[in-house]
């Protein structure tokens, strides 16, 4: 079986997009490593692609080719972290780290079986006392030259910023562990072996105590604006929004560990969707997305295969995209109603995939998600989306957003007035980045403390969303739905 080529990029992609694609390429590469045999079209296709990419960078002081470097659980390219794209790329930073290493570099002139080399490697435990040195001399005895693994990388003090932009402070080793017990769970469920619900119910536990401490950097996930191989990261930021929202409507905390543990685990059913179509940067045709909706059916008899599933994961695999109407898939023959945890991660499935980015479509801004997800009708329980939206507010916590004294902030708590929320300074009027030290904490709520600070727009990596400022919404153009 052979892969289709990709299709062309874009004109207007930019280094920054193609780095990232290129990431998220090493990252499915190494997870199919681990199931595939080194020659299969899908391990194959992925050092192509790789190649390519690597061949379509702009040419930078010298530099020919991708030079990423690790450095505090992240990788970075030209002095910018790839926040988002490191969490997704656990696997490739542990296989750099293991051997004392400081990251890649691939030449521009780097063949397709140059890179195919390096993945395989890279995909191989390290052997006893082999370092970052004697997997260069590895590469080098096999006859590649144009693909090498670095020394160690030294940054300065944490905290500072990197390329003129404030680092985003979050726990990326947590998030990469979430995304590493994911990737076990569709490697175990490709190989016929079975899940461990275990590592994933303390995954889910350790993401309720850290929301119960400081929410903030864990929503910050929430707001990463990158795609990633095989969705791992959309299942883990739904997790986190599902059970963020539904800390607001229940205190049992086994019962939201089950909510987490379900929402971690609503999309293993698509560890069965062909690599081509689940992995696709472009719009799928009817017949590819016929088959990704079979993703529920797979996920519920996944789950139904072993006896130490919870009922509620196997009715939010099965559930998360039927409507309260009994409209949507997978189709029954008999009358099929929702239970509450199925809906709370629909919605928040639903909010995370308007919001994210994909390889064929811009983040929709946390207001116009709600306007779409208002307009589906029965497809959403209007009650719950509601409190949701409440909850999360029109600038969730993480958003990043530009001040009318022309200062940035981040959003780190929701107040009592939806489009005020409490903000964290990380510039100042002049764009400079603030130290922590140096930051200043201000709740817009309050207009006598800061009269003249307000939220002219939202702001993403990508494009920033222009917002009525200083004004509470008008609900003749914004309703919520009726409780």
């Amino acid at each position: 079986m052979s892969l289709k080529p990709r299709e062309p990029l874009p004109e207007s992609r930019s280094t920054q997009d193609l780095v990232v694609e290129m990431v998220d390429d090493l990252a499915a590469a190494l997870v199919n490593a681990r199931i595939y045999r080194p020659d299969h079209p899908r391990v194959i296709e992925s050092a192509r692609s790789t190649a390519r990419f690597v061949r379509e960078l702009t040419p930078v002081e010298g530099e020919r080719g991708l030079r990423l470097s690790v450095a505090n659980d992240l990788l970075v390219h030209r002095g910018h972290p790839l926040v988002g794209a490191s969490i997704a790329a656990s696997r490739l930073i542990g296989a750099i780290t293991a051997r004392g290493g400081g990251g890649l570099e691939i030449d521009d002139d780097a063949s397709n079986d140059d890179v195919a080399r390096l993945l395989g490697g890279l995909a191989a435990r390290p052997n006893e006392g082999e370092d970052w040195q004697a997997f260069n001399t590895q590469l080098a005895n096999l006859g590649t030259r144009s693909v090498r693994m670095l020394p160690p990388f030294v940054v300065g003090v944490r905290g500072t910023a990197l390329g003129g932009r404030t680092t985003i402070v979050t726990p990326v080793k947590f998030y990469q562990s979430c995304i590493d017990v994911l990737q076990e769970v569709t490697v175990s469920i490709c190989h016929g072996g079975r899940i461990e619900f275990a590592d994933v119910q303390s995954h889910a536990e350790a993401v309720l105590r850290r929301l119960e401490g400081d929410e903030g950097p864990l929503m910050n996930l929430a707001r990463q604006d990158q795609y990633d191989a095989f969705t791992f990261g959309h299942s883990v930021r739904v997790a986190v929004l599902a059970m963020n929202f539904a800390r607001t409507l229940t205190s049992d905390h086994e019962l939201l560990i089950r909510i987490g543990t379900a929402a971690l685990l609503h999309d293993c059913g698509k560890s069965l969707v062909p690599f081509e179509i689940l992995h696709s940067r472009k719009q799928l045709s009817a017949e590819e997305k016929r088959e990704m909706s079979k993703h529920p059916s797979y996920g519920a008899e996944i789950l139904l295969d072993h006896d130490a599933a919870d009922p509620l994961t196997i009715a939010a695999a099965f559930g998360h995209h039927r409507s309260c109407d009994g409209k949507g898939y997978p189709n029954t023959l008999q009358e099929h109603h929702n239970l509450l945890v199925t809906e709370i991660v629909k919605i928040c499935d639903v909010y995370e995939a308007l919001t994210a980015a994909r390889p064929y479509k811009r983040p929709m801004s946390p207001v116009r998600a709600y306007r779409v997800m208002m307009s589906m009708g029965e497809h959403l329980d209007r009650k719950l989306l509601r409190r949701f939206i409440e909850n999360n507010g029109i600038f969730p916590i993480g958003q990043l957003v530009l001040l009318t004294t022309g200062e940035r902030a981040r959003v780190i708590a929701q107040t009592n007035r939806i489009v005020f929320p409490r903000v964290k300074l990380e510039t100042d009027p002049h764009g400079s980045p603030l130290l922590d030290p140096d930051a200043l904490t201000i709740d817009l709520s309050l207009p006598q403390t800061h009269p003249h600070r307000g939220i002219v727009e939202a702001i993403t990596d990508l494009a920033p969303t222009v917002v009525k400022p200083r004004a509470e919404p008008d609900l003749t153009t914004f309703p919520l739905p009726s409780v």
